[in-house]
């Protein structure tokens, strides 16, 4: 059976990702296949710098967190569908490592943006990592931006038209 690899991180992006990555497994009749990869905090700090908060109390960068935000994407996904099986992992290293080799016998390797988030429409490190080198097909699902309800004019559309109406 195919796989489908959906890498989730508990925000936004990874929450449209998961989504969609659990419908085209149902579309395609593969496995979907949940990943969360986490780093300690500390690693981020001087070998000399003490972290502070959140470390061994289930904050950010911890195993605890890491595994509440798995089963919070695998629970969602089984939720929405049922049909489809879902499996879930959650790997210690660095999110672009882990998602590419997870991905390298996949299907296809699905992974959120929230580039408009940002406002200036930059990719992040892990996507454009696994972009750069894809283990298999990338499909990058945007975070969907809440809607304004706007006044809507009737106005003619032309399809094909070679000159103007």
């Amino acid at each position: 059976m195919e796989q489908i690899v959906v890498g989730v991180d508990g925000r936004g992006g990874g929450d449209a990702a998961l989504m969609w990555a659990a419908g085209e497994a149902r579309r395609a009749g593969a496995r979907l296949v949940v990943v969360h990869a986490w780093e300690p905090r500390a690693r981020a700090f001087a070998p000399y710098a003490r972290p502070t908060g959140g470390h061994g109390t289930g904050g950010h960068g911890t195993g605890e967190h890491a595994e509440a935000v798995l089963e919070r994407a695998v629970l969602r996904a089984r939720a929405a569908y049922p049909d489809v099986a879902v499996t879930g992992r959650t790997i210690r290293g660095r999110p672009e490592v882990v998602l590419r080799h997870e991905a390298r016998a996949a299907a296809l390797l699905v992974l959120g943006s929230a580039a408009h988030h940002a406002g200036d429409g930059r990719l992040g490190a892990v996507l454009l990592s696994c972009l750069r080198w894809p283990p298999c097909p990338v499909a990058v699902i945007g975070t969907p931006q809440p809607t304004t309800p706007q006044p809507t004019a009737r106005q003619p559309v032309a399809a094909g038209a070679a000159a103007p109406c």
